[in-house]
């Protein structure tokens, strides 16, 4: 039997509490693209302004989390990737939604392929764009905390549950 370490312990609970109260679990994969020193970020727009994250998305039932990322980046951005190691987990408690979102960040190497919107866009993308390292802090990337695993591209971190620093805003009651 595997040894389990402190790090496990948040992850495994926050299951268990996803169980107990019946919020949904959604298992998400994200890629983090770099090409000649720029990372590949979908732009987006919504209520709360102009922000930027790496593409990804839903992992489909039975799809395994490399292929939700090769599949999410072809669809977000018309990239093909390579997907390398796993770069962080995070995790967050989306309240309207009431869903336990867990998102898995892969390093993938830009394979080729047409750069742009692409066939399935995310609700809120309005672009996508390579965006440099003078650029990173600049931007409303969403979580800031993917700042320090874009610019170092290796070893694992759990990042642990997120949900006090996203910079979320409700979206405002329909009158």
């Amino acid at each position: 039997m595997r040894e389990t370490s402190a790090n496990d312990r948040p992850l495994r609970m926050s299951l268990v509490c996803a169980k107990l109260v019946g919020v949904k679990l959604r298992n998400s994969a994200k890629g983090v693209v770099v090409h000649e020193g720029r990372v590949l970020l979908t732009r987006c727009v919504d209520h709360s302004g102009d922000w930027y994250c790496c593409p990804g998305g839903g992992q489909e039932p039975g799809e395994t989390l490399d292929q939700a990322v090769k599949r999410e980046c072809m669809e977000e951005t018309g990239a093909v990737v390579a997907v390398g190691e796993m770069l962080c987990v995070l995790e967050f408690h989306d309240h309207h939604n009431d869903t336990h979102a867990i998102e898995f960040y892969f390093a993938c190497d830009y394979q080729g392929g047409e750069i742009g919107m692409g066939d399935v866009p995310d609700d809120a993308q309005v672009g996508v764009e390579w965006v440099g390292p003078e650029k990173l802090k600049e931007i409303d990337l969403r979580p800031m905390d993917l700042v320090q695993v874009i610019q170092k591209q290796s070893g694992f971190r759990y990042l642990g549950e997120i949900s006090k620093r996203l910079r979320r805003v409700d979206v405002p009651p329909q009158t």
